[in-house]
C-alpha cells in the first residue's frame, strides 16, 4: 500500500515533464515556422517605404476614427449641420451614389463581418489588421526603364502593423496543408521563396505578402516588396521617404507646428505625399489649364498669371481633423514644391516676394475688413505687375477700348501711351502688397429730386461688391490723387456720366476725403468705379458704400466690427505664422446671400424688364434703332409722329426684348444645381481661411475649415 502514492507521484512527475516538452517543442515549432511571439516591432514604417514612390498616404489609429466601420465618430454632427441635406439631395450627393459610394459602403461593413465570421472571432479587421497604422504608397510610372514610362496600372504597396493573431495567421498559411484548405473556397495561396502569393477568384494579378515584426506588406508587384527589403537590410543604394527632406520638412514638421499651435499632443492626420505630373491624367491636365490664352474665361486667363501646374514636382502634408473646440474641424497643411524653371516673369516675381511681419501689414488690414464681408484676401506681391497681368487677361476689344480711353488723357501734365504707361507711372507710388475685400452687392436705390437713380445700372448682374486695397509708399499719396483727378476733369474720354463725392462720418463729423464715385450704367452690376486715397491707402472698388464702411471698419467708427472681432477669428489667428505673404478667409454666413442672388439671377430669365432698366437703356436703344432702320432721320426729333409712334416704336419695342434677352442670365439647370451646390457647402461653413508662404522654389500652406454647428 505505500508503493502506490510512489506510483502515482512518478507517473504525474512524468505527465509533467512530458507536457513540458510537448509545450516546449510545440513552441520551438512556433517560433521556428510561425512566428516569434518575442520578436520586436518595426521602430518607423515609413522607413521602409521606398524613397522613389509617386505617391504615399499614412494613417496612424484607424480603429478610433470609427463608432461603427465604417461610419466615421463625427458623422452624426456632420450629417445634423445646416446646409447638409442640401448637399445630399443635390447633384454632389447623387454623383457619389450613381458612383456606388452607398454599395461600397455596405461592401465595406459587410467585409470586417464576414473576416469576423470566417476566423471564428479570431481575427477583427480594424483592430488586428488595419487599426493600428496603415501605409499606401506606389508608382505612377516605370522607373526600371529608361526613360521611365506611365504604367498601365500603378504598382502599389499597403504596408500594416498587424496583431500576433495575424502573424500566426500568416505562418500557417505557410503550410501546404493549410493552403490546400483555403484552395476549396477559391482563394489560391502559394509561397514564394520569402512571400505568400494569393491569387483571388476574377482578378488576374496577384497580390504578393510579406511580413517583418509587427509590418505586413502587401503588394501588387514585387518591385516595391524587393526595395523594401533592401531597406529592411540596411542596403545603401536605397533610400527611405521618412528621411525624405521635402516630406520631413513638407509634412512632418508642418504637422508639429500645427499641434503646437492648436495644443495637440497627438494630433489625428492623415500624412501624404504625391508627385501631381507622375500622374498621366493630371499632367496632360496641367499642360492645359488654367489657358493664359482662353478665349471665353478671363478668370481663367488671371489664374494662369500666377499657377503654372505643370511645374508642381511634389506635394506633402498632412489633412488633421480635430472636435476639440466644441466645433467639427478640419485642417491641413503642407508644401508644394515648384520647378522655378517653369515660372513666367511674373510668377518669378510674384513667388520671390518677401514674407513680412503679418503685424506689420496683415492685421492692420484684416482690422478694416467689415463683419458683413463674405470674404477676403491679402497677398504680398508686386503690385504693378499683378496690374499688369490682369490687363493682359482682357479681351483685346476691351484692351483697345481702355487703351483709346487713356490716350485721350494726359498724367501728371503728360501724355499716356496707353494703360501700362500709366500702371508704370503709378506703380512706383504702391508697396509690394494688396488686399481684397468682397460683400454681398446691395443695389444704391437712392434717387434724385426727379426720381431717377443716383446710379443707374444697365448691366444687372448678382456679382458681389469688390474692393481693392493698396499700401502707399509714404509722400506718394499725391500721384495717386492725380490719377482721381484725371479721371474727374476727363469724364467724357472714360464715358463717365455722374461724379458723386461721398463723405465718410466719422468720430462727430466726417473724414476730410471723400470717396469719389465715377457712374456709368454701363459698368455690370453696381454702375460705378469708386475710388478714395487715404493716408498709407489708396482703395478702388466698383461701391462706394463698400469703401466707406472699410474706412469706418478701420477706425470703429460707431461700433463697425471687423472680421477680428468675429468669435471663431482667435481659432484661425493662433494657426498665423509671424510673418506670410498671403491669407485668404471665407465667411460661410455672409455667403449664403451672394449666391441667393445668383439663384435670383438665375430665375430672372423668365420675368420681364424691370422699369429702371427699361429707362436706363431705351436711349441708346432709339439710337441704335434710328442708324440701323431710320437712318434717312439725322435725329429722333426730326422722325413724324406717325412714324415715331407707329413703325420706329416697333423697332424699338423688338430690339429692347431682344437685348433683354441677350443680357438676361443664360444660367442652365446645371448651373443652377452648381450654386444650389455651393450655398449648401456655405450653409455647412462657418468659416474658413487659407495662409500661403511663397519661396521661389515652393508654397508652404495651412487651411482650416470650421463646420457651423
Amino acid at each position: 500500500m505505500s508503493n502506490k502514492p510512489k506510483k502515482k507521484s512518478r507517473i504525474l512527475k512524468r505527465l509533467a515533464i512530458g507536457v513540458a516538452v510537448l509545450f516546449t517543442f510545440l513552441a520551438l515549432f512556433v517560433v521556428a515556422f510561425v512566428f516569434n511571439p518575442l520578436e520586436g516591432s518595426v521602430r518607423d514604417v515609413r522607413d521602409v517605404v521606398p524613397r522613389g514612390i509617386n505617391f504615399f498616404v499614412r494613417k496612424q489609429l484607424l480603429a478610433e476614427d470609427f463608432v461603427d466601420f465604417p461610419e466615421p465618430w463625427c458623422w452624426e454632427d456632420v450629417s445634423q449641420t445646416l446646409g447638409f441635406s442640401d448637399l445630399d439631395d443635390g447633384p454632389v450627393g447623387r454623383s457619389l451614389r450613381q458612383a456606388g459610394l452607398e454599395r461600397a459602403l455596405q461592401q465595406a461593413r459587410d467585409a470586417v463581418q464576414q473576416v469576423r465570421r470566417d476566423s471564428g472571432g479570431w481575427i477583427d479587421l480594424l483592430g488586428d489588421l488595419i487599426g493600428t497604422e496603415i501605409v499606401v504608397a506606389g508608382y505612377m510610372q516605370d522607373y526600371t526603364q529608361q526613360p521611365p514610362q506611365p504604367l498601365a496600372e500603378p504598382w502599389w504597396g499597403c504596408y500594416l502593423r498587424v496583431s500576433w493573431r495575424v502573424k500566426a495567421a500568416l505562418g500557417m498559411a505557410g503550410f501546404g496543408l493549410v493552403q490546400s484548405q483555403i484552395a476549396e473556397s477559391g482563394l489560391s495561396i502559394t509561397s514564394k521563396d520569402d512571400l505568400l502569393v494569393i491569387e483571388l477568384p476574377g482578378v488576374g494579378a496577384p497580390l504578393y505578402l510579406k511580413r517583418h515584426l509587427d509590418l505586413l506588406m502587401i503588394a501588387n508587384n514585387e518591385h516595391i516588396l524587393e526595395q523594401s527589403q533592401r531597406l529592411i537590410d540596411g542596403n545603401r543604394d536605397e533610400e527611405p521617404l521618412g528621411q525624405m527632406a521635402a516630406y520631413t520638412d513638407g509634412a512632418v514638421a508642418r504637422i508639429e507646428e500645427w499641434a503646437d499651435d492648436n495644443s495637440i499632443l497627438q494630433p489625428n492626420v492623415i500624412d501624404y505625399v504625391v508627385e501631381p505630373n507622375a500622374f498621366d491624367s493630371f499632367h496632360r491636365f496641367a499642360s492645359s489649364w488654367p489657358n493664359p490664352a482662353h478665349r471665353d474665361s478671363m478668370n481663367e486667363r488671371v489664374l494662369a498669371s500666377f499657377l503654372n501646374l505643370r511645374g508642381w514636382q511634389m506635394m506633402t502634408g498632412g489633412l488633421m481633423f480635430d472636435g476639440t473646440e466644441g466645433e467639427q474641424s478640419l485642417s491641413a497643411t503642407g508644401q508644394v514644391v515648384l520647378n522655378s524653371k517653369e515660372h513666367s516673369a511674373f510668377q518669378r516675381s510674384f513667388y520671390t516676394a518677401e514674407s513680412k511681419l503679418r503685424a506689420d501689414w496683415l492685421d492692420p488690414f484684416l482690422g478694416m475688413v467689415p463683419d458683413s464681408a463674405c470674404a477676403a484676401a491679402a497677398l504680398r506681391m508686386p503690385v504693378g505687375e499683378f496690374i499688369h497681368s490682369m490687363f493682359a487677361a482682357l479681351e483685346p476689344d476691351e484692351r483697345d477700348l481702355i487703351n483709346e480711353m487713356v490716350r485721350r488723357s494726359s498724367f501728371q501734365g503728360q501724355q499716356l501711351l496707353d494703360v501700362n504707361d500709366l500702371v508704370d507711372r503709378l506703380q512706383i507710388a504702391l508697396l509690394p502688397r494688396a488686399g481684397f475685400v468682397f460683400r454681398r452687392n446691395v443695389p444704391d436705390m437712392t434717387r434724385d429730386s426727379n426720381g431717377e437713380l443716383n446710379v443707374p445700372v444697365a448691366n444687372r448682374s448678382p456679382m458681389p461688391q469688390v474692393a481693392w486695397v493698396f499700401w502707399v509708399r509714404p509722400d506718394c499719396q499725391r500721384i495717386l490723387e492725380n490719377l482721381i483727378l484725371m479721371i474727374r476733369n476727363n469724364p467724357g474720354n472714360f464715358y463717365i456720366k455722374k461724379v458723386w463725392h461721398l463723405r465718410v462720418p466719422f468720430a462727430g463729423g466726417q473724414l476730410p476725403e471723400p470717396v469719389t464715385e465715377f457712374c456709368n450704367p454701363q459698368i455690370p452690376a453696381t454702375g460705378q468705379v469708386a475710388m478714395m486715397v487715404f493716408r498709407q491707402f489708396f482703395l478702388v472698388s466698383n461701391s462706394g458704400p463698400l469703401i466707406k464702411d472699410i474706412m469706418r471698419t478701420h477706425y470703429k467708427v460707431d461700433g463697425n466690427r471687423s472680421m477680428q472681432m468675429l468669435p471663431e477669428y482667435p481659432l484661425l489667428e493662433r494657426e498665423l505664422p509671424g510673418a506670410l505673404n498671403g491669407m485668404v478667409w471665407l465667411h460661410g454666413e455672409n455667403l449664403v446671400p451672394v449666391l441667393d442672388d445668383y439663384m435670383a439671377f438665375a430665375e430672372a430669365d423668365s420675368q420681364h424688364p424691370d422699369p429702371d432698366w427699361l429707362s436706363i437703356v431705351r436711349p441708346q436703344v432709339e439710337q441704335e434703332v434710328r442708324r440701323a432702320k431710320f437712318p434717312r432721320y439725322p435725329s429722333k426729333a426730326a422722325i413724324p409722329q406717325s412714324v415715331l409712334r407707329g413703325e420706329f416704336e416697333e423697332a424699338v419695342q423688338l430690339a429692347m426684348r431682344e437685348k433683354w434677352r441677350r443680357e438676361r442670365t443664360n444660367f442652365t439647370a446645371a448651373d443652377r444645381d452648381h450654386v444650389g451646390q455651393l450655398r449648401a457647402m456655405a450653409q455647412m461653413l462657418e468659416t474658413a481661411y487659407v495662409q500661403v508662404e511663397l519661396m521661389n522654389n515652393f508654397i508652404r500652406y495651412q487651411l482650416k475649415l470650421l463646420l457651423r454647428q
